[in-house]
């Protein structure tokens, strides 16, 4: 029988054999999905769950069990990343996951079939700009948008993983989404303004 998370947490902790490797193997799908709402790029992605693996493993014995084991790994991969926006140099971005429907949002057209080309490239273009929207989001409003949305945690898995007060994270998340929706509104994705990435 397979441990809980928990469980399988405990045996990452004390070194028990191949538990770390139960461990990616059961997360590493979602913290993909993690990395991959923040870098927006394929391989940025991979290479970020990579090393934040490797960070788990190297932290494992600080682990405590009042937060979730994804919850922790989560928090270690989300400042991995942010750490690497920062960093990094320009690549290509691609949309958070082309061939998914279900993205953040959808465009939706009364009277159209589901098949119709029309209604998918228009849902396809929406969800661009809405990327290219969250993109020029400050730091913790981004993070607070990416983890709800793409990530679909709840305000206190967010709260936990952050380390900050469950009212921050409404306050970040309601300001995020509403320079998004005026974004939207706005028909175009102005530049961030001067002195955003500092901004919390």
């Amino acid at each position: 029988m397979e441990p809980d998370d928990f469980g399988l947490m405990e045996g990452v902790r004390t070194d028990r054999e191949g538990a770390f490797e139960r461990f990616v193997e059961r997360y590493q799908r979602r913290l993909y999905r993690l990395a991959y709402g923040y870098l927006r790029n394929h391989e940025d992605a991979l290479d970020a769950v990579q090393e934040a693996m490797v960070k788990v493993f190297v932290a494992r014995r600080r682990y405590r069990p009042d937060s979730h084991p994804f919850t922790w790994a989560s928090r270690i991969l989300a400042n991995h990343c942010i750490d690497r926006l920062r960093h990094r140099r320009a690549r290509p971005t691609e949309p958070l996951d082309p061939g998914r429907e279900d993205g953040p949002v959808e465009g939706r057209h009364e009277g159209r079939s589901p098949d119709d080309p029309h209604r998918d490239q228009e849902g396809r273009e929406l969800r661009c700009r809405v990327e290219e929207a969250v993109a020029t989001l400050p730091p913790r409003q981004r993070e607070v948008f990416v983890l709800r949305h793409f990530e679909e945690q709840s305000l206190q898995e967010i709260a936990a993983a952050l380390g900050c007060a469950l009212g921050t994270v409404k306050s970040s998340l309601h300001r995020a989404a509403a320079a998004v929706r005026d974004r939207l509104l706005a028909g175009a994705v102005p530049a961030p303004p001067s002195g955003a990435e500092g901004e919390t």
